[in-house]
């Protein structure tokens, strides 16, 4: 006998689709206007016009006074993957992908229990920004130490600090020529050295390489000294650093791979047997007794990934 579906669930799946295609549009919408009040700014700022206005009222999580709400860490989240974008197309992407997985759960599953997924898609938009912070804070940590030569041998040759900035900005592949491109033009447009590179740290908060560059010019600034052998023996030091976290990656990776096939085994057998049996599953979200069990196994399973992540980083 061919499967139906019951009329609320129809309600449901046309309600989640409605809100997929709603929130889609507004994720368009919201993508392109805010690339063109960027460029807008951008211009605006290179011709010396920029005018600072107030903020625009979005819908925006609440941030706590000491900077350590959620909205916080979202915009330094934000500020590191190097992303256009502000918060709100965050949170949009994130309802959005909650809808689309939710209405991809109930098609597959042919039962509410898809509706599970929604918390999954709602996940995924912020690992993926995450993962695009760490890609570009490894980045600018594999491309300092040629930077930083970079600059200590334009020193030699005569050149001032800000000069150095803009030769590494013109010859440094993205990630790291875009940062010292903005210390250069913040500096050539009048701001102070010192407030041009705490903005650097700024926007970069997880790259300790990068702290450490800024500290040392700063501290030579206040109180003397050969800034390029100090600049060189940063450069040595990121670079042994960087060579040693690449063996430990090299040396773990066997076992990096088996966790993530143990991580993903749950998901994928119960994505097979809901698509195969979808009745079989039906007791664990009907009864008390497989709600509670459903329960303790996401717990165990997310402090078991907690501990593995943790037991897993070496510090270089």
């Amino acid at each position: 006998m061919p499967f139906q579906l019951s009329n609320g669930l129809i309600v449901s799946v046309v309600v989640v689709i409605f809100l997929a295609f709603l929130l889609f549009a507004q994720f368009l919408y919201w993508t392109t206007q805010d690339q063109k009040d960027k460029e807008s700014r951008e211009l605006s700022r290179r011709l010396g016009t920029l005018v600072e206005k107030a903020p625009k009222t979005t819908f925006r999580l609440k941030a706590t006074p000491d900077g350590n709400g959620p909205a916080a860490k979202l915009d330094v989240m934000i500020r590191r993957a190097g992303s256009p974008y502000p918060a709100s197309s965050l949170y949009i992407r994130v309802a959005l992908a909650a809808a689309v997985m939710g209405l991809v759960g109930v098609a597959i599953t042919r039962s509410p229990v898809g509706l599970l997924l929604m918390a999954f898609g709602a996940i995924v938009p912020v690992l993926v920004l995450q993962s695009q912070a760490d890609e570009r804070a490894r980045k600018l940590t594999e491309q300092l130490p040629d930077g930083l030569d970079l600059i200590a041998r334009s020193l030699q040759a005569g050149h001032g600090i800000s000069e150095a900035f803009r030769l590494v900005s013109e010859e440094a592949p993205q990630p790291l020529g875009q940062e010292f491109g903005r210390v250069y033009e913040e500096n050539n447009l009048g701001r102070d050295l010192r407030e041009c590179l705490q903005n650097l740290n700024a926007r970069n908060p997880a790259n300790f390489d990068l702290q450490i560059f800024v500290s040392a010019v700063l501290l030579q600034r206040d109180t003397g000294g050969n800034l390029v052998e100090i600049l060189n023996s940063i450069s040595q030091t990121v670079r042994a650093r960087f060579i040693f976290q690449g063996k430990v990656q090299a040396l773990t990776s066997e076992a990096r791979l088996t966790g993530a096939i143990l991580c993903g085994l749950p998901f994928v057998i119960t994505l097979a047997i809901s698509i195969i049996s979808p009745d079989y599953l039906k007791p664990l979200v009907n009864d008390r007794l497989g709600i509670a069990m459903l329960l303790y196994a996401f717990c165990s399973f997310s402090f078991g990934v907690f501990v593995m992540r943790e037991v897993s980083k070496v510090e270089a």
